[in-house]
């Protein structure tokens, strides 16, 4: 069989369960594995400070994909040193903004920038996030922000399904060449920079510690995790991955309720 020399696992409905908790088994096994020397890799659409934690609970100090690829960043005494980064285009992100905040004013419009999480106000669904991510977000002018051309990873709007459903119309409507877009919830759009993938984050990882592909292993449940799940040496999806994203997958697992990480990684690499 195969070595396998780095695992690039999503977080959330992959890693964590509903009630966005790690198992106790998947933190063992874990630990055990980096005892072994294989890389372990946290990748998520989730913003570095949304990681810290988890990454601590599981005792990794390896870099964090973040924003779905969009930055790759190293944890070290209480500061990130990026290693990668890709940014959405300013007129984009003029665009878009001018759109939800003209259009769709019920959408709740989010912006981040590193490690840094900016909102007009505190809406519900801002309270929401912070509640799941452990973040505090920082109010500003959106239009002040937006002027001083700082560095954009990641747009999240957040709203009704209804509406998040008429601004991916108007999204696709617009064709904005240089971005990308996903629903990860009925309520939440996501968007990056088209050239942004987990792929090519792993790409970007095998390359620094010198991993060929086929040594490599990816676990996730999502639409975003498909084409590292059909690259890598190894591809799992979750038990509660839509029918697609098995479909692209070497190995389906159990649901994240069910301990489907752990039982993976016992299966692929025991």
């Amino acid at each position: 069989m195969t070595k396998i020399a780095l695992v690039f696992s999503d977080i959330d409905g992959t890693l964590l369960n509903s009630k966005h908790q790690v198992s106790p088994e998947a933190i063992q096994i874990i630990q055990d594995l980096v005892k072994q020397d294989t890389k372990i890799i946290l990748a998520s659409a989730r913003p570095p400070g949304a990681m810290i934690s988890i990454a601590d609970e599981v005792q990794l100090s390896s870099p964090l994909v973040c924003f779905n690829g969009a930055l790759i960043t190293q944890y070290r005494d209480g500061s990130f040193d990026d290693l990668y980064s890709l940014t959405l285009e300013r007129p984009d992100t003029v665009q878009i903004y001018q759109t939800v905040s003209t259009k769709f004013p019920e959408i709740s419009f989010n912006i981040y920038s590193g490690d840094r999480w900016y909102v007009e106000h505190e809406d519900a669904w801002v309270k929401q996030e912070a509640a799941i991510t452990k973040m505090e977000p920082e109010s500003i002018s959106m239009d002040g922000f937006l002027n001083e051309q700082f560095p954009v990873h990641k747009i999240l709007c957040m709203g009704n399904p209804d509406d998040i459903q008429k601004l991916e119309d108007e999204l696709e409507a617009a064709n904005l060449a240089s971005i990308s877009y996903y629903r990860s919830k009925d309520t939440y759009m996501e968007i990056v920079n088209n050239q942004v993938s987990k792929l090519g984050a792993l790409d970007f990882l095998c390359e620094k510690y010198g991993i060929a592909l086929e040594n490599t292993l990816a676990i996730g449940d999502n639409f975003n995790d498909m084409p590292m799940i059909k690259h890598a040496g190894k591809g799992i999806a979750m038990g509660n991955a839509p029918d697609e994203v098995k479909q692209a997958a070497d190995y389906v697992t159990d649901t994240n309720d069910e301990n489907g990480f752990y039982n993976a990684l016992t299966f692929m690499l025991r």
